[in-house]
């Protein structure tokens, strides 16, 4: 049958596709056709309905005037922006001193983060002024049609014999609607003109920017490069002197003023923030809660961090990772707003970090602070060239001590298993020590380039592990937390599944944290823009492929949209799966849960498919006829998986079966383990796993027996002699069953006097029992009746049979008068 079915299926497919691509075309030039015909031509009001759309048009002239009225923010921004003009090019004129004076590399960065800052500034005014504008644009469109058929309203009704107050009120109208048009042209003009001037000056930064950039390129600046002379050729005497331009930090009151601003200018900003905030404080209360509910125990001590961090230190998690998040969520901060955001992500992180640490390196948290600070003043304290050298060595010759202190004293006596941290960094401490010698030496010797490089690895790279660390113990925290409750809320909590899982999430959180420690890093060594700079050109790379034109990029999206709609399906189908949802929030009946999980994760699988196609470049409305005939192609080839794939569907939304129901259909028995698209799988009481296509569930006589209910009626029939007295029969099955704890007593057991049978007295025993317990139940009560029959002297008869011998052959009567002796030894 199959080889006759597929060589059909293929001609089929042929000629569907030689009928599409004409229609496909045909379609094509219509579509063409309606776009250039455009939309219906305005008409005039007819003569009956003129009264009420002279209202209507009032009202609506009314509506749109006042939604083109000038925004507050916009007057604001036209008062200010003047102003904000003379500011930057003050700005622009002390960068240009600034560049003269032969700054360092830290400096450089600082002024570029700074014209960043004013930059997104304006971006800012200029993303309002386009909502403005795009929303004027659209009325515009409106206003116009409007006035058209108001034209021709008026021009028509000149010819006709109605009243002039008529006449007079449609005139009107028009001219308000007329002059509407000019004022939404006029103030978009005027938008127009304000975003032109905040583009310019937004040019004029760009140009600061790449003026700075260059300069930090520039030869000057190379590692290599011998920017002072050796320190015991140096003059001595400036260590009396004031600082000199070269070596000038950050001026401490300008930095202030810009804080102050930025904070005032975001503060809605930060006010919504903190709604992010409830949301995680709910969040930590509710794990915190988990735990208390549900205690916790492993013997992977990075799990009972993990749980602990959250049980005992959730006030700091709570801290820690509000000022966190407000880094990515506040950007372009001035230099000194982001220096103390940092410094307190450093303080909130020790007493988080602290209490997993061993005693001996506990203390060292805080001289870790102390380099941070001592690191972070020499941008606002002014120094000469002399003085910087020498503070920059002092820093590095606490950094090798620190380094000695805690590293090389303990490096032996810490286990790589148990501090995964600690052991990481001490085993680094060696390198880092190396760092600071070079920086030392190349300090000495003139090269302050590589001073400053050398310097800020080997104490900003402490600093942000530390912040890592504490990063990790709140995902791992939150992710133990979550899993943890989704299995001991189904009584699951010893299923390997879950120690599996937990695994998996301590190494994708280490995975997330090391990333993000890389990042910095790379931030810190100024190669994070270059980095991406050089990435967005290899992905940005057109490749073209006949007609096709595509760049690396576009299949990376293609790639990580598709495994993002993945994972995502994959995390549904954890917390809602298998009708297991449990909540005290929601009550949902059994099975709705599996089925809202399954439509989820479809539609996730479907949206992302779209997307992922879309990235590529692909238009689908190209493939609407393609699909549909290629949907009765399928149709027709593959009947039977359509057919079971409705079924699956009918199988998911009715519920007549759920997973962990006991079905019988064709004579198989056994327990669903999973209901899927195409098939299910059952699990018989043999150990066998049976997979059933789903339309034999459907279209086959089903026999649920834990559907509504898990309940079973189990029946014993019993046989005792003639003779018995059946009342103390009776008596005696009715308190063999009483006493057997899984018989359920509502609904109540039954003891019943059957019929008089041919050997026996017969009595029927029904009772109910969960299904589970079943076949047990029917042993443990018949055994039972056995030993109380027994004990009673009552006897269970075996069927008796009398047989009445009509007839006997001759041969039968001489047999039975012959002895048995004679027929072994005849006669001779």
């Amino acid at each position: 049958m199959r080889k006759q079915l597929f060589p059909a299926v293929r001609w089929m497919f042929f000629i569907v596709i030689l009928w599409t691509c004409p229609v496909l075309a045909q379609t094509e030039a219509s579509e063409q056709a309606v776009d250039t015909a455009g939309a219906e031509a305005p008409k005039a009001i007819p003569t009956q309905d003129l009264i009420q759309k002279i209202e209507e048009a009032v009202q609506e002239t009314k509506v749109i005037g006042r939604k083109i009225e000038v925004n507050d923010n916009v007057i604001r921004l036209d008062t200010l922006f003047p102003e904000y003009v003379k500011f930057l090019q003050q700005q622009l004129k002390l960068t240009n001193n600034f560049i003269k004076s032969n700054p360092n590399r830290q400096k450089i960065n600082n002024q570029i983060k700074k014209w960043n800052g004013f930059n997104e500034h304006l971006t800012q005014w200029e993303s309002q002024l386009n909502e403005y504008e795009d929303r004027n644009i659209k009325l515009l469109e409106r206003v116009k049609i409007s006035e058209q058929i108001w034209k021709l309203t008026y021009e028509k009704i000149r010819d006709q014999n109605i009243p002039r107050e008529v006449a007079r009120r449609v005139k009107e109208t028009y001219d308000d609607i007329s002059s509407l048009n000019k004022l939404i042209v006029s103030k978009n003009n005027d938008y127009l003109i304000l975003e032109s001037r905040i583009n310019k000056q937004k040019v004029d930064i760009s140009v600061a920017i790449e003026e700075l950039e260059k300069l930090k390129e520039s030869e000057i600046y190379g590692l290599f490069y011998l920017r002072h002379e050796p320190i015991w050729k140096a003059d001595f005497t400036e260590l009396s002197k004031e600082s000199d331009q070269a070596e000038r930090g950050t001026e401490f009151n300008q930095n202030i003023t810009e804080s102050i601003k930025y904070t005032k200018y975001n503060f809605s900003s930060i006010f919504r923030y903190l709604f992010y905030v409830a949301l995680f404080v709910f969040l930590i209360r509710w794990l915190r809660g988990v735990f208390k509910k549900y205690p916790y125990n492993a013997l992977d001590k990075n799990l009972i961090k993990a749980r602990d961090s959250i049980v005992k230190h959730s006030l700091q998690v709570i801290i820690f990772t509000s000022l966190l998040g407000l880094t990515y969520f506040l950007e372009n901060r001035p230099t000194l707003l982001n220096d103390i955001l940092h410094l307190s992500i450093l303080i909130a992180s020790i007493p988080l970090v602290r209490p997993f640490m061993r005693d001996s390196f506990k203390n060292m948290l805080y001289f870790v602070i102390l380099i941070f600070i001592l690191d972070t003043v020499k941008t606002y304290i002014w120094f000469s060239s002399l003085q910087y050298r020498l503070f920059l060595m002092l820093e590095a010759v606490l950094v090798i001590l620190l380094l000695y202190w805690y590293g090389f004293r303990n490096m032996r006596a810490l286990k790589f298993k148990e501090h995964f941290f600690g052991a990481l960094l001490l085993g680094l401490a060696p390198l880092f020590q190396l760092i600071a010698l070079i920086s030392i030496v190349s300090n000495l010797l003139g090269y302050t380039n590589l001073t400053d490089l050398t310097l800020k690895i080997s104490t900003k790279t402490g600093v942000y592990a530390v912040i890592s660390y504490a990063l990790f113990l709140v995902l791992s925290g939150i992710s133990i937390g979550i899993i943890h409750n989704h299995f001991e809320s189904r009584e699951m909590g010893d299923s390997p599944q879950k120690k599996v899982i937990e695994r998996k999430s301590l190494n994708l959180n280490r995975f997330v944290v090391v990333v993000f420690w890389f990042m910095i890093f790379l931030s810190i060594i100024d190669m994070l823009t270059p980095l991406n700079l050089y990435l967005l050109d290899i992905l940005t790379e057109p490749y073209v492929f006949g007609s096709i034109t595509i760049t690396v990029g576009d299949i990376l999206t293609f790639l990580t949209i598709l495994t993002i709609s993945f994972m995502v399906t994959s995390t549904v189908s954890f917390f809602i799966d298998s009708g297991q949802f449990k909540s005290k929030y929601v009550k949902l009946p059994k099975g709705i849960p599996a089925a809202i999980s399954l439509v989820i994760r479809y539609f996730i699988i479907a949206t992302g498919i779209i997307l992922a196609l879309s990235s590529l470049g692909v238009d689908l409305s190209k493939f609407n006829l393609m699909a549909g005939a290629l949907g009765l192609g399928i149709g027709f080839g593959l009947q039977n998986v359509i057919s079971n794939f409705v079924s699956g569907l009918i199988l998911v939304f009715e519920r007549p079966i759920l997973v962990g129901d006991t079905v019988e259909v064709n004579n198989l028995l056994g327990t669903v383990n999973r209901i899927g698209v195409r098939s299910s799988n059952i699990s018989t009481f043999d150990g066998a796993e049976v997979v059933v296509p789903n339309s034999n569930l459907i279209s086959n006589d089903l026999i649920n027996w834990t559907l509504s209910s898990n309940l079973k009626r189990i029946e014993i029939l019993i046989g005792v002699a003639y003779g018995t007295n059946p009342n103390e029969v009776l008596k005696i099955l009715k308190e063999v069953v009483h006493e057997e704890e899984d018989i359920l007593k509502q609904p109540d057991p039954q003891i019943l006097f059957s019929d008089f049978g041919d050997s026996s007295l017969n009595f029927r025993v029904r009772f109910w029992v969960p299904f589970e317990h079943g076949l047990q139940a029917k042993s443990d009560v018949s055994i039972a009746i056995y030993n109380a029959f027994e004990e009673k002297g009552i006897e269970i008869p075996f069927p008796q049979r009398d047989i009445h011998i009509k007839s006997v052959p001759p041969d039968s009567v001489e047999d039975r008068n012959v002895n048995p002796d004679d027929k072994l030894n005849p006669p001779e």
